[in-house]
């Protein structure tokens, strides 16, 4: 297996150290998960094909701690997961030269991830090419400190505000194009998450933001062979 692909799968759902635990299930090939960040700021799920790896339910508690086991392998990885019954218990990870060994978790002690009912109506969507990633990570690094960005809406335009406060504060506001239904005014999300999650999925060939004036945003992304969708909170600004 290519470690860049199974790589590019931890990415979307790390998104950086802020979601350490999940359980991942892997069935026909495929890998899924559902997962939430350790602020409980956003919850999402992911599915990616083309694993070759058995059918099971693998808990990973520390993935900060596997993210650095591959990283001392080659980019060619075999992959084996060792069971005792049904019970997955350790990866076995192996380059020409290495080998690793990565414990698993006891499902029970992974954070169980809330569904997601009774969704808002989403009332503005944004479409996130790569213009609109390069230059919201560009804004989000100018202003490091930033927590959040606002969201404003009128007519076939939104606006974002990376710093938004309702006190003067140093802050980038720049306009895209958008599907509006209804005009919203400022409703503020994690422009560090956000920014994550962007950047985890810079290999998505669509990707959309979706935001619900009751304080909640969808952003989606399919991409070769994956599909990753997340909900972010609302924050008070400050």
């Amino acid at each position: 297996m290519e470690k860049k692909k199974l790589i590019s799968f931890i990415d979307k759902y790390y998104l950086a150290g802020n979601a350490n635990s999940t359980k991942i299930i892997v069935s026909d090939k495929t890998m899924s998960c559902d997962f939430i960040t350790d602020d409980q700021n956003v919850v999402g799920t992911l599915t990616a094909e083309g694993f070759d790896l058995p059918d099971s339910e693998v808990g990973v508690y520390a993935t900060s701690q596997l993210v650095k086991i591959l990283s001392a392998l080659d980019a060619d990885l075999d992959i084996n997961i060792k069971k005792a019954g049904d019970t997955a218990y350790s990866l076995q990870l192996s380059d020409s030269n290495s080998d690793a060994t990565f414990m698993l978790a006891d499902l029970a002690v992974i954070r169980q991830v809330p569904k997601m009912k009774q969704l808002p109506e989403f009332t503005v969507k944004i479409n996130l090419d790569k213009e609109f990633t390069d230059r919201f990570i560009k804004a989000k690094n100018a202003l490091p400190e930033s927590i959040n960005f606002a969201v404003n809406s009128k007519d076939d335009k939104a606006e974002l505000i990376i710093n938004y406060s309702s006190m003067k504060t140093s802050r980038i506001t720049f306009k895209v194009d958008a599907v509006v239904e209804a005009d919203i005014s400022n409703v503020c999300f994690n422009a560090t998450l956000f920014k994550e999650i962007l950047t985890a999925n810079k290999d998505a060939t669509e990707g959309t933001l979706e935001v619900s004036e009751a304080g909640l945003a969808r952003v989606s992304f399919k991409g070769t062979g994956f599909v990753s969708t997340y909900y972010l909170v609302q924050l008070q600004p400050s």
